[in-house]
């Protein structure tokens, strides 16, 4: 009983050094393939641009959503342009920027309101009654607090110049969040929400996207041609999707066009969110990935070496052996820098040091707790719904369970 008990204990510490092991040369790997994609040289303009039409849901108001809106609505790359603000009915917070913003420019501007979801989606009803009110030959579904640009336009059209792609996402970035009243330190739920998307979300996507295999859109700035949206019969089969960036992407595909990723990113102003708010958000992101993409949910532990390293150092620590602590320190350290050289990769500097502490724990301790209560939790709450999730992305109200 002993020599098996050896023998198990011999083979759970050989998986988990292979596994760290694994996951450094894997966040490397990502690195480099980042340097690569982001390093791109910008796409020549196009000669010819058809007309656009923006759909921005909303869903309350932040500090920012008024400015956010005039950019939206000057930040345009032809006269043939025209952006909707879509909001679930006049009670919204959002409703009086605006009806402002649509007054300040009317012939680019208005406002729909899509009315209650019922027992839809939220996101998918609103894209949907945007969709139903636009007219352009591209239409680009953006999230309120993502900053366009005209270098994202000009990268947006050059890469749908090949008729072969039906659809093109920016890959999402979050600006570092600034620092709360007295807080000399950025520490709001904001932070980890920003964390977890540019090392946990993005940091994957250039892979795909180097070698042309892109399989899923990602939310945040999607163009979509409008004959594309017409051949696959609009979004209506689509309105009880959890997530619109996958089963948009899935329903292109299924048509026989190709998905690409835009090489210019699409900048993300942080939203103020407290600490149970973010960790509510990360929650049901995982719980959208397990439904819809179950393989990579249940290879991301494995691809941490925070949390391989840390249950390594924990089991060689109760028996006594210091090594298995000491060699996750030395990945701690890895992970650290290899994040940090990220970061200059894509945003031309490092975030501050107390970014990459808050990311330590994040790594260590929030996301594998979170990835293991999203593997059995059924229900979670979004935009004041609650929703149950079946197995590939498919929600209901949880009271008509």
């Amino acid at each position: 009983m002993v020599k098996q008990l050896r023998f198990l204990r011999y083979t759970i510490e050989t998986i988990l050094v292979n596994a760290l092991v694994f996951s450094t040369l894997y966040q490397l790997v990502v690195y480099l393939a980042n340097r690569r994609f982001w390093r791109q040289p910008s796409p020549p303009p196009v000669e010819t641009v058809p007309s656009i039409s923006v759909v921005v849901p909303l869903h309350g108001k932040s500090p920012d959503t008024l400015a956010q809106l005039h950019l939206l609505a000057i930040t345009r790359p032809t006269d043939q342009y025209d952006v909707t603000l879509v909001l679930e009915s006049d009670q919204d917070l959002a409703y009086p920027a605006a009806q402002a913003v649509a007054r300040s420019y009317p012939q680019i501007v208005r406002v729909v309101t899509s009315g209650p979801a019922g027992s839809h989606a939220v996101e998918m009803h609103a894209l949907n009654a945007g969709y139903q009110a636009a007219h352009g030959d591209l239409v680009a579904f953006v999230e309120a607090h993502v900053q366009l640009s005209v270098e994202l336009w000009n990268a947006a059209l050059a890469v749908l110049a090949d008729p072969d792609i039906g659809a093109a996402y920016a890959p999402p970035l979050v600006r570092e969040p600034e620092h709360r009243g007295s807080s000399r330190v950025p520490t709001g739920g904001e932070m980890l929400t920003a964390l977890y998307t540019n090392h946990a979300q993005t940091a994957e996507l250039p892979f795909a996207a180097l070698g042309n295999r892109v399989q899923e859109l990602s939310s945040g700035f999607m163009i979509v041609r409008r004959r594309v949206l017409q051949d696959m019969g609009g979004l209506l089969y689509l309105l009880d999707q959890a997530a619109a960036d996958i089963s948009l992407g899935r329903a292109v595909r299924e048509i026989g066009y190709r998905l690409a990723a835009i090489p210019v990113p699409a900048r993300v102003l942080p939203e103020p969110e407290t600490f149970n708010e973010a960790t509510h958000h990360l929650q049901r992101v995982l719980m959208v990935r397990r439904a819809c993409r179950p393989a990579a949910y249940l290879a991301q532990p494995f691809t941490n070496p925070l949390t391989v390293g840390f249950l390594l150092g924990f089991i060689t620590e109760r028996e006594g052996r210091r090594w298995g602590r000491r060699t996750w320190w030395v990945f701690v350290w890895l992970r650290m820098a290899i994040a940090y050289e990220l970061d200059r990769v894509r945003f031309g500097r490092g975030f501050t040091w107390i970014a990459y502490a808050q990311l330590f724990m994040l790594d260590t301790f929030i996301a594998p707790v979170l990835w293991a209560r999203a593997l059995f939790q059924r229900t979670f709450t979004w935009h004041g719904r609650t929703y149950r999730i079946a197995q590939g992305g498919r929600v209901s109200p949880a009271e008509d369970s």
